[in-house]
């Protein structure tokens, strides 16, 4: 054979290979739609369907027993309408689940509100499938909607970003409320399941926060900022750090500052007054200064609720305790969020 032909093999089959080699190494190579993922691919990073940031819209189901799911977890419904909800920020997206005989073919992927149409069924079961992708998104928030039209099986073992991107938080109800004192701001607000850390931004104008501090409750459930300006109102947002992400902020709330203390104590010059302090089942207390009558009225539709009769909420005027640019506000308290309460009644 001639040797020039057999040179030009060898060097030919060392290209392959090499190429080949690339292939192999490259996005070029990158896992399908319908194709087992159990670990996510370079470029990627992996979100258990537990993550907090991850929103479950319906009657779901959550599991933690098979090694079959990642992380040994899953969560399904097989309602029609019931969805899965989250945002992130990045440029790509995967839904990580299952392919399977009994599992529902018609499910709407919203993404930004650009609908697209993905399937989970196969003949014969398989587990951490990728059933979804998009890829080529801005490098920004997205909001993510998943929604069940069938009423066969939906499942969500894991979401796969972008690995420079990120969940971004939902909507938690933390509730802020903020009272002026000398120099200084109480801030309360309902506490977090499983909050790692609180941070509290804050500034002099609305929506405008210049200040960033890292929050800690203390005993009572309250935070003070101090070394503020008395006369200068300030307004306060608070979010929540929960398995690393962080939630969305909460309302602003605003106080003022004022020399010897915006809200002294009320002078105890007669028994027609009370304090009512509410816990609620969060560990969050609530404190009212109420006139007897105010008082009694309360303890009445507790008491008639408990007893299975009255409305399931009921409001107790804020009077001017942090009326702010408002007219009047109330507390809006539910039968049963509420632990316990204590009336202390000033003495005569």
């Amino acid at each position: 054979m001639n040797m020039k032909f057999i040179k030009k093999i060898s060097v030919l089959f060392g290209v392959f290979l090499f190429t080949a080699g690339l292939l192999l190494n490259s996005n070029l190579y990158a896992a399908s739609v319908g194709q087992g993922l159990t670990e996510p691919e370079v470029g990627w990073e992996r979100y258990n369907e537990t993550a907090t940031a991850i929103r479950y819209n319906g009657n779901w189901l959550a599991y933690s027993t098979s090694n079959s799911y990642y992380g040994g977890t899953h969560k399904v419904t097989s309602g029609i309408g019931d969805s899965v909800e989250f945002k992130f920020y990045g440029n790509k997206m995967r839904v990580i689940g299952v392919l399977y005989i009994g599992a529902s073919k018609n499910i709407e992927v919203s993404i930004d509100g650009v609908k697209e149409q993905m399937s989970m069924y196969r003949e014969g079961v398989s587990y951490q499938t990728l059933n979804f992708e998009k890829t080529g998104l801005t490098n920004s928030i997205h909001h993510v909607i998943i929604t069940n039209k069938d009423a066969k099986e939906f499942y969500v073992d894991a979401i796969d970003i972008n690995e420079d991107g990120r969940l971004v938080g939902q909507s938690v109800p933390i509730n802020l409320e903020a009272m002026g004192g000398d120099s200084q701001v109480k801030l309360n607000w309902d506490l977090v399941n499983d909050a790692e850390s609180y941070t509290v931004k804050y500034g002099t104008e609305s929506g405008k926060y210049t200040e960033t501090t890292t929050a800690t409750k203390d005993a009572y459930g309250n935070f003070v900022i101090p070394g503020l300006t008395n006369g200068t109102k300030y307004y306060f947002v608070v979010n929540a750090k929960v398995n690393g992400v962080d939630s969305e902020y909460s309302n602003e709330a605003s106080a003022t500052p004022q020399g010897g203390g915006s809200q002294p104590d009320p002078e105890p010059t007669t028994g027609d007054r009370a304090i009512l302090v509410v816990t609620m089942t969060t560990g969050l207390e609530k404190e009212f200064d109420l006139s007897m009558k105010e008082v009694n009225d309360f303890i009445s539709w507790y008491e008639s609720k408990q007893a299975g009769s009255g409305p399931a909420s009921y409001a107790i005027n804020k009077h001017d305790n942090n009326k702010g640019p408002f007219s009047s506000r109330k507390d809006y308290m539910l039968y049963d969020r509420i632990l316990t309460f204590e009336v202390s009644e000033y003495s005569k």
